[in-house]
Order: structure tokens, then sequence, then C-alpha cells
């Protein structure tokens, strides 16, 4: 860790890098100097969230660590566009947070856990009770707000300093500066925290004056950072914390996918289902036989699954002629394209051609009057087998009196 206090100490004697060098630094060859000037920046904003919402050292310097272990995980995913000072106050709170509750299970299994509370900072009155409160409150500032805030009243930055990291003009951190305190203010006055603005004002100006790392906490967090990115056994509260925030942050991410996902899918099925009721133009060639020919008729629907749930077959048929095959749904526009069969392929494989280059892959299985299929809508892919949660899949019957 020497090597860390010599590297810092010739950085402070010139200009300091940018906390988006230091993190492609750290990210594309892990430089351990430069992780270690961020824990040392942006550390004292970190901790002091951690021991507002926990009101317990220990406590506090763990979640401390679980912060930085998921800043050295996500280094190298996030693109770092703006302040690194927000992202990790949200990170912190949301950390502590999780390890409040942590907390309070523990003091109910430990009825004689040893109190130890964080350091007193003047006026110790208005963070004890304050200062879980207004972190929650600035965690939900509109980002816009929220990191010049974070940068300036909780990191004691210059607005000509946040203006630079934040690549704005300083006008701009002013206003919205102004615009933070005021919301910040109106919600505490609405939860019953109705404060002066010398009294506000002095409860800000204590954070940044009692901003210390204790001795030692960041080689300790680095320590621990880099052996969690590493995959080595770390504190486990730390470890189980940090892994907490990262599943939940993923979880979070995949449903915001995932329902996108289903909006675009509902959308362009609602779009082929208007849209290609149109005559396609046939283009290919007479469908084989004799499946073709055994295919000729009207098919009703005794089942119908689209997306893997189950929907009323009622009124739902398909009517083979020549080498057309006219679908109808109730409440869509009748769909009347042009098909061709290929029973040699296992499974046997079928084409409906919409027109203006749109084909639905398909597969089928036909058992004298009983027939099964399944395609993909979106056209982008053949099922492998008959059912499927992403694709059309209808068990017809041929209807009664006819035949091919």
């Amino acid at each position: 860790m020497a090597k860390v206090d010599a590297s810092s100490s010739e950085a402070a004697a010139g200009p300091e890098p940018a906390d988006d060098a230091l993190l492609e630094r750290f990210a594309g060859q892990r430089e351990h100097e430069a992780f270690a000037a961020l824990v040392q920046r942006h550390g004292p904003m970190v901790l002091g969230v951690c021991r507002r919402v926990l009101q317990h050292e220990q406590d506090a310097e763990d979640a401390f660590q679980a912060v930085f272990c998921v800043l050295a995980r996500k280094a190298k995913a996030i693109h770092w566009s703006s302040a690194v000072g927000g992202w990790l106050h949200a990170v912190a709170f949301r950390i502590a947070r999780k390890a409040k509750t942590l907390q309070v299970r523990r003091r109910m299994r430990e009825s004689q856990l040893p109190d130890v509370p964080a350091p007193d900072n003047p006026p110790e009155w208005v963070w004890r009770d304050l200062g879980p409160i207004l972190d929650e409150e600035v965690n939900r500032l509109p980002k816009r707000f929220r990191q010049p805030f974070v940068l300036c009243a909780l990191e004691g930055k210059s607005n000509q300093e946040a203006a630079a990291e934040l690549h704005c003009p300083v006008g701009t951190v002013s206003s919205r500066l102004t615009r933070a305190r005021e919301r910040l203010r109106a919600r505490l006055t609405r939860r019953g925290l109705a404060l002066s603005t010398g009294t506000f004002a002095a409860a800000l100006a204590s954070q940044t004056s009692a901003a210390v790392l204790p001795a030692g906490l960041t080689q300790v967090a680095v320590r621990t950072s880099l052996g969690y990115l590493a995959g080595l056994e770390v504190v486990e509260r730390v470890a189980q914390l940090a892994t907490s925030f990262l599943k939940a942050q993923a979880l979070t991410r995949w449903m915001k996918v995932a329902g996108l996902l289903a909006t675009v899918g509902l959308v362009v099925i609602a779009v082929l289902f208007v849209t290609l009721g149109r005559k396609a133009k046939p283009d290919m060639a007479r469908a084989a036989k004799p499946d073709a020919e055994l295919l000729q008729g009207t098919w009703t629907a005794a089942s119908v699954w689209i997306g893997g749930r189950q929907l009323p077959g009622d009124g739902v048929d398909f009517v083979f002629a020549g080498d057309r095959a006219t679908v109808r749904f109730p409440g869509m526009p009748l769909l009347s394209p042009t098909f061709r069969v290929d029973p040699s392929k296992d499974p046997k494989e079928i084409d409906f051609v919409i027109g203006n280059g749109v084909t639905w892959p398909g597969i089928y299985r036909l058992e004298g009057d009983r027939l099964q299929l399944c395609m993909d809508t979106q056209g982008r892919e053949r099922p492998t087998n008959l059912g499927g949660e992403k694709f059309f899949f209808y068990e017809l019957q041929r209807a009664s009196g006819d035949g091919p």
C-alpha cells in the first residue's frame, strides 16, 4: 500500500485527474492507485451517508466498503458520462438502507449487541434526526438536480468545479442547486421538518466540514474492493451487501427490458394483423404433394395458444384452397397468404408468404382429420417443436363433411 500513498502524493502535486479518467485507468489497466484516488475523493461523502442512515460505526464502515465493491465491479460496465459522486450517493443510500434492515434483524437476534454510534458532528441533533431523511429526499431528486447538490452540498466542491465535472456552464449548476435546495426544503416541510434557511445551511455545512475518513479506511476499502472483484473471500457482511445490490440492479434492468420487449411484441403483432390482410402476391411455386392436397378444405380450431397463453378457439379457422390459406380470427381482418409445405423435413415445414418480403415460417403435423400447426408470425425463426411460448400454436379439426 506504500505505492498507493506515494502515487497519491505525486498526483497531488499536479492537476488532479477527472473521475472518468481515473475509472478508465482502473477499468482498462486495473490501476490500483486510480481506484484508491476515487475512494479518497468520494469516501467522505459515502461514509457520511452510511453513518447517517445506520447510526452505528462498524455497520457504516461495512456498508462503505460494499459501495466501493460495487464501484469496482461496475467500473467497466458503465459508461461514465455523468458525475461519479451522484451515482455513489444513490448506491450508498440503497446499500445503507439494506444494511439497516439487516441491522434491525440482527438486533432482534442479539439483544446484547453493543451500540457503537457514529462520531458526533455538530450540530449533532440536526444530523441525527434530519440526516437520514435528507439523504432519502436527495436520492429522490431528478438526476439533473441530484448531481450538483451532491457535488457542492455534500462533497464541498465549488460551483466551478462541479460545472467542470458535469460539463455544463457554471450558471446551470447555480440554478440547479437553487432548485434542488427549494425542492428539498419543501419536501422536508411536508414531512414535518420545517427548517429555517440558516438551520438548513448549518446542517449542510456540518456535513462537508466533517468530511474526514478514519485512518486506514481507504486502504481497507481498496483492498476489499479489489478482492471482491477478483472473486476472493472478503468480509461476509460486506460481500452480502454488495452482491444483494448487484442482483437487485440486474433484476430491475431485466424487468425493464422484458417489459419493453413485451410491448414491442404486442405492437408488432397488432400491426401484422391489421396490415397483412391485403392480398399477397404469390411468389412461390405450387405446394408440394400430397400433403398440399390433403390440407385442402376448412379446418376449425379446437384450441389456440399465443405466446404460451391459451385463448378461445371459437371462430378461428383455416381454409386451404389451391395455394392459398385464408385465416379467419374473430375481430381481425381476413388473412389470405400463399403457402407451401415440405413434408420431407422433420418436423414437416410450412411457410405462409404474406407479401412484401414477409414470410411466417412454421411446422405442422397432419394426422387424418387432425392438424397441428405452429408458426412464428414475426418471421424471425422456425419453431423446432410444436408449441412453445414464443409462437402461435393451433390444434385444428377438419370441418364436418369437408375434405380434399
